[in-house]
């Protein structure tokens, strides 16, 4: 896999925005140092469409107010695994509202899954053994590796499958609208 692309300035984030905004659903999520440093802070934000994973690096810039209509869209599809921590973090960090959010993990508890982990239910739907040797990572070091950097590539890369996968199911059990 080559390594995606890295946005560092604000008009590389602006153009990104403007792209993004042509896209029906995007996957997102985010890593941060809130295990390495008393005031955590986003330090990375991953984004997925249907065609590529692009990175930000939030601590190069001094906003991502670029972001903020393609967030706070209610008709283009957000899709997180496990986005409550993100949300709280993207207002805190960013002024960041979140509408028209998919959850993959909610979707997954709503299914009654036992396992609802992102790395567990790729192994079990897509057979993806996703490494998570970076999770506690410290985010702020810069330069990122190149491992670091496949890795957050990695937990937004299936979202879009696994979104579709679980909307189906939900629908079978009747259970699409409680998500």
């Amino acid at each position: 896999m080559s390594l995606p692309t890295i946005l560092t300035t604000a008009g590389e984030i602006a153009d990104f925005a403007a792209e993004l905004a042509g896209f029906d659903s995007i996957a997102v999520d985010l890593e941060a140092d809130s295990l390495h440093n008393y005031q955590e802070k986003v330090c990375l934000l991953q984004f997925t469409t249907p065609q590529t994973t692009t990175l930000i690096d939030p601590l190069a810039v001094s906003t991502l107010d670029p972001l903020k209509p393609i967030f706070a869209n209610s008709s283009q599809r957000k899709i997180f695994h496990a986005a409550d921590y993100d949300i709280r973090c993207l207002a805190r960090d960013f002024n960041l509202g979140i509408r028209g959010l998919f959850d993959t993990m909610i979707s997954c508890q709503f299914l009654g899954e036992e396992r609802f982990g992102l790395a567990d239910v790729l192994k079990k739907y897509f057979n993806v053994d996703l490494d998570k040797r970076y999770q506690k990572a410290d985010w702020s070091i810069r330069p990122l590796s190149p491992e670091m950097i496949c890795y957050a590539a990695e937990d937004t890369r299936y979202l879009h499958d696994l979104a579709q996968l679980l909307e189906q199911k939900l629908s079978d059990k009747g259970r699409l609208t409680w998500v």
